[in-house]
């Protein structure tokens, strides 16, 4: 009996330890060259930069400038596979001499890269690779949907503009109250530091509200208190004050105009 309460205090102690402590374990080897090569926008890639930041991992930010994509470079960069990376999108880690590509691929191997699997099952990696595949296929991808309806098309009326924020809405009407249920009084989704699929989430929570307004959480007090969570993270907040994160969500030079018609749209 006590060699098992032993276990479970320290089994405990091994799951209450914040995720940069865990990091700098996962990364006592040495410190690697790291580089994450997305565009001048949060798009797929703030998740994977909040991870970093947490984390304490001293990483390249590097950014392909909306200059580049308007005068047309980026089809020269983009054939380039040590800048796209193997399948000619980005995001791209370079992770010393290790290259990957795609948003999801590169959630899971820092999963375990920075130590997010420690006192973890296989089944809770499975669901951090799923709270990173609603993150982005279901909630981000609805948010840009409503941006790139609304700024492709700029004399679109005011209920139309309502019609896709609606759309919107519905869509996370649906996803909202599954990851209420999931999060509930837990500090995190999944052990009481975060894991990829934390950042992801609130990633895209962070960008889903503004699409839809601020309050939109406020019947959901399980997400509500793991958003305030993660942006009183030390280092979160402090990345977040530095203004070193990117303001917009595409990088467009009018999405500021975009987000403002959207927000002043009455709702549906």
């Amino acid at each position: 009996r006590e060699m098992l309460s032993s276990s479970i205090r320290s089994a405990s102690r091994l799951l209450a330890r914040p995720s940069a402590g865990v990091a700098r374990r996962a990364l006592s080897t040495g410190t690697p060259n790291v580089t994450l090569r997305y565009f001048d926008s949060r798009g797929r890639a703030q998740g994977i930069r909040y991870a970093l930041k947490d984390a304490e991992v001293d990483f390249k930010d590097d950014r392909v400038s909306l200059q580049h994509i308007i005068s047309g470079n980026w089809f020269n960069l983009k054939a380039d596979p040590n800048i796209s990376g193997p399948f000619g999108v980005l995001p791209v880690l370079q992770w010393d001499d290790y290259r990957l590509g795609q948003t999801e691929a590169i959630a899971g191997y820092l999963y375990h890269k920075l130590g997010h699997a420690e006192g973890l099952s296989l089944e809770d990696a499975a669901m951090s690779s799923a709270l990173v595949s609603c993150a982005h296929q279901d909630v981000i991808v609805m948010c840009l949907q409503v941006l790139n309806v609304v700024g492709t098309a700029p004399d679109l009326k005011d209920e139309q503009i309502g019609q896709a924020v609606q759309s919107c809405t519905v869509r996370m009407n649906g996803i909202l109250p599954r990851l209420e249920k999931l999060v509930g009084s837990k500090d995190y989704f999944l052990k009481e530091s975060p894991v990829m699929g934390d950042f992801c989430i609130y990633d895209a929570l962070d960008q889903c509200k503004l699409i839809l307004g601020d309050n939109v959480l406020d019947t959901y007090p399980g997400l509500k208190a793991f958003m305030d969570r993660m942006a009183n993270r030390p280092n979160i907040a402090k990345y977040i004050a530095s203004g070193d994160r990117p303001l917009f969500l595409t990088g467009a030079p009018q999405e500021a105009q975009i987000l403002q018609k959207i927000q002043n749209v009455p709702k549906l």
